[in-house]
């Protein structure tokens, strides 16, 4: 316990100085004299006090405001998931209708880029250490993970970014963007490298899910895989973690799927000291009249008869006479109930990555099997899908129920799959056309770079379609 102490109050110590001092990374230099000194990394109790800290600032810095707050919220509205009912503050969101001057979009970024140079500095101070190779590669493994992780958001979200691989002053205030690809080949070898020197086990982290392992890099990198339509390394990288049933099984009791440490999770952030930091979020108290963020009636009605998880995962709040739906995932607020953690990575993602990996690579049958595996789970018969263009619909009905208001899911999937009726088109253009009508734009995609990062960098230019 009091080691436990220690290691929190020298986070503490080291994330209060550094935060205050670093603003938008790509407008100013590391501070001098915090995580990236290299007298962070002179014996094990401090650097594991630095690496707890880049999980923990990752995870939940302040409440709201950690990446995966901001990506389920503000990708769910952008997408065709959620609205919020009564904070017009969210409409941007929700209209498609952002701007480079939209403070959201600036905390996204900065929070982002944040961890990146966390990160960053972990990767450059951890080699000058005297401690054994052993562990100083497992923590450069686990920075790099961190790393790709972020970057893998950043592109999704703004498309070509600056490709920032370290705290030196001169290389990151004026760096312009690099193109997508040059950031995801980054991202394949970030994880790569981590691949071959993170634990295989979860001895390392006391049994529990909370930090990176071969299994969360192999994950990602499915994921990665997937995106750039390279099928089979992506079925491989999907079977390699869907074949360790010692560690990883589809839960069958869904409304546990959220909980710290179930067989499921893959990776798990910690959450704040007493409450789901998500659930503050989704879950009206007993005191509100309506939910804070409503599932939008196209997602409530694509759920099917006798689905579990409508049931374990959909929640509802009666004002008027009209039971308003809300993302009910996680629900434990203020220390009251089971312990929820962050699911960022999960088992049933890689079954569907497999499917649709599969599909593309026209193994229908197996790719049904893994569509079955998820069916089955939540309580439903089996696809009838037997061709790509079926098996397609039948993934992307999955993954829109499965994923929902979830780390962005389907923000994502919109913008990555082609049109069903015109290939020249993305699913996006499809699908939120017909719900926006003309506040929506194909340019709306990828998010604006914020303006206060082109004032500070010349070398920044903007996304199409904003000014």
């Amino acid at each position: 316990m009091k080691k436990q102490l220690f290691l929190y109050t020298c986070w503490v110590l080291l994330a209060g100085s550094m935060m205050s001092s670093c603003k938008k990374l790509i407008e100013i230099g590391p501070p001098k004299d915090q995580l990236a000194s290299n007298s962070v990394f002179l014996d094990s109790t401090t650097a594991e006090a630095a690496m707890v800290g880049l999980y923990a600032n990752v995870a939940n810095p302040n409440p709201g405001s950690d990446m995966g707050t901001l990506i389920t919220l503000f990708n769910c509205m952008s997408a065709d998931e959620a609205y919020a009912y009564s904070m017009n503050y969210y409409d941007d969101f929700t209209n498609n209708s952002l701007t480079p001057l939209y403070y959201y979009i600036d905390g996204l970024w900065s929070t982002i880029y944040k961890n990146v140079y966390i990160a960053n500095s972990v990767i450059s101070g951890m080699p000058g250490s005297p401690l054994s190779e052993a562990y100083k590669q497992r923590t450069v493994g686990e920075a790099k993970f961190i790393r790709a992780f972020c970057y893998f958001y950043l592109v999704n979200e703004y498309g070509a970014v600056p490709l920032v691989l370290s705290t030196d002053v001169n290389t990151t205030t004026m760096q312009p963007r690099d193109n997508v690809d040059a950031v995801y080949d980054q991202i394949e070898k970030d994880l790569t490298d981590a691949q071959k020197v993170l634990p295989a086990t979860l001895d390392y982290y006391g049994g529990k899910r909370i930090r990176a392992t071969t299994w969360a890099a192999e994950a990602l990198l499915a994921r990665v895989y997937l995106y750039r339509g390279k099928w089979q390394l992506a079925e491989n990288m999907a079977t390699s973690v869907i074949n360790n049933p010692g560690l990883f099984s589809l839960n069958a009791a869904v409304d546990q799927v959220f909980l710290a440490n179930n067989q499921e999770g893959i990776l798990q952030f910690v959450n704040g000291i007493t409450s789901s930091w998500i659930a503050n979020n989704f879950v009206p108290s007993a005191l509100s009249t309506t939910p804070k963020f409503v599932l939008k009636d196209g997602l409530h009605e694509d759920f099917e008869p006798g689905d579990k998880r409508k049931t374990s995962w959909v929640g509802y709040k009666n004002y008027g006479g009209i039971n308003y739906p809300y993302p009910a995932k996680y629900k434990y607020m203020a220390g009251v109930g089971p312990v929820e953690y962050n699911q960022v990575l999960r088992l049933s993602e890689q079954y569907l990555i497999r499917a649709e990996a599969r599909a593309q690579q026209s193994n229908y049958t197996q790719a049904a099997a893994d569509i079955n595996s998820i069916r089955s789970r939540a309580g439903l018969p089996a696809t009838n899908a037997a061709d790509k263009a079926a098996l397609m619909t039948a993934i992307e009905h999955e993954r829109r129920i499965e994923f929902f208001c979830e780390w962005g899911y389907r923000w994502l999937d919109l913008k990555r799959w082609p049109g069903v009726g015109n290939p020249a088109v993305s699913r996006a253009d499809e699908v939120l056309s017909r719900l926006k009508g003309n506040q929506w734009q194909p340019t709306d995609a990828l998010y604006p770079i914020p303006q206060s990062a082109i004032n500070s960098n010349v070398n920044l230019t903007q996304n199409k379609g904003y000014f």
